[in-house]
């Protein structure tokens, strides 16, 4: 088999019990990634960087058959490996103080001109939450810029799915293999992003949702974007987290502000009390990175012409941008439990309205 520099990078990222900053440190000495497969203890010992385990790991990965094991891993479930001297890596991305050497693709990264922008928040979330996270996500998304989110449950999960209601695009990035669908409920969602975006990983294929992980994988949400939006977090939540790394990356942040006596949206007023911009409408952030707003599709200028049946008609004129239930939707058009639940399976199939949790429903269209 023949192989390249992003082999050999892929392959030093993969060695467990070696710190990032110091597989860094290392490459940065040899020059390249090969040169340290084809070293010996005497060369390892002479950087002055690695420990005695530490050499030892790597002296124990130096095996043809662990490279080659990897290399066809990534061929058989159609995953991509780019490193950081790679020209689609995330330009933004290579700036921050700890990139990773490389990440795992499947979809196609964005274009590289296209502004980027962080979409985050809780996984447990209101519905004033869930709606301004689609809202938003979907809006920015019609004026080209890319959504990054988690895939986790609440926030992240209506970031993205406002991004493809959109026909945007939209990457996520997990805190686990590219090939590990987490949530379990979200594959629908996964198949969705990798088909128009992608889903990216620093941990190889297989790696399981690890708790530890997330917090690691939040530098990659807001490093890899211009400006990070926080739609709703409590006084505690993780999402605080990532805020902190991308203010210490020099990111742009956005809160939209809730009500004060909320747990859901503790945290992200606090962010507006020590300097967070207010997000109140999408031109507000096209403003900051300066993207031309006439491309706003206000939903009283939207024209658009829906042919439906008068009885799915019935059903799509109770749900609006606030999330309705299933249950007061039958109240209102005193429909058989039956056939309204079949008309919004057809209305959704048909990408009209969205699906969000706890079997509540919102207008796409």
């Amino acid at each position: 088999m023949e192989y390249n520099e992003e082999n050999f990078i892929m392959w030093l990222s993969r060695i467990d019990g070696i710190s990032l900053k110091k597989k860094i440190e290392l490459l940065k000495y040899y020059g390249k990634a090969e040169r340290i497969f084809a070293t010996d203890r005497e060369t390892l010992k002479k950087s002055k960087v690695l420990s005695k385990d530490n050499i030892d790991k790597v002296l124990e990965n130096i095996d043809e058959k662990i490279l080659n094991d990897e290399i066809n891993e990534l061929y058989r479930k159609n995953i991509k490996f780019i490193s950081v001297k790679n020209e689609i890596y995330p330009p933004l991305l290579k700036e921050i103080y700890d990139p990773p050497l490389g990440l795992y693709i499947i979809g196609e990264m964005p274009e590289k001109d296209k502004k980027t922008v962080s979409v985050v928040g809780s996984r447990r979330c209101s519905e004033y939450g869930a709606t301004n996270a689609y809202r938003f996500s979907k809006e920015m998304a019609e004026n080209g810029i890319t959504i990054v989110s988690g895939m986790a449950y609440g926030i992240d999960t209506c970031a993205h799915k406002g991004a493809l209601a959109a026909g945007g695009k939209t990457v996520a990035v997990l805190g686990c293999g590219v090939d590990v669908v987490y949530p379990k409920t979200n594959r629908e969602l996964k198949n969705k992003i990798e088909a128009n975006g992608c889903v990216i990983s620093e941990y190889p294929p297989q790696t399981p949702p690890l708790a530890a992980n997330f917090p690691v994988r939040n530098r990659i949400i807001s490093g890899m974007s211009d400006a990070v939006v926080v739609i709703e977090a409590g006084e505690k939540s993780g999402t605080l987290i990532t805020v902190g790394q991308a203010l210490e990356q020099g990111r742009t942040i956005f809160s939209v502000p809730a009500n004060i006596t909320s747990e859901f949206s503790k945290g992200s007023n606090r962010l507006i009390k020590e300097g967070a911009l207010v997000l109140l409408e999408t031109s507000d952030i096209l403003d900051e990175l300066k993207i031309d707003n006439n491309n706003i599709m206000k939903e009283n200028d939207k024209k658009i012409e829906i042919s439906i049946a008068p009885e799915e008609k019935m059903v799509y004129d109770c749900i609006g941008l606030q999330p309705i239930t299933a249950e007061e939707i039958l109240l209102k058009t005193k429909n058989e439990v039956s056939d309204m639940q079949y008309i919004l399976t057809m209305l959704e199939l048909r990408g009209l309205i969205e699906r969000l949790s706890g079997q509540k429903y919102i207008r796409s269209v």
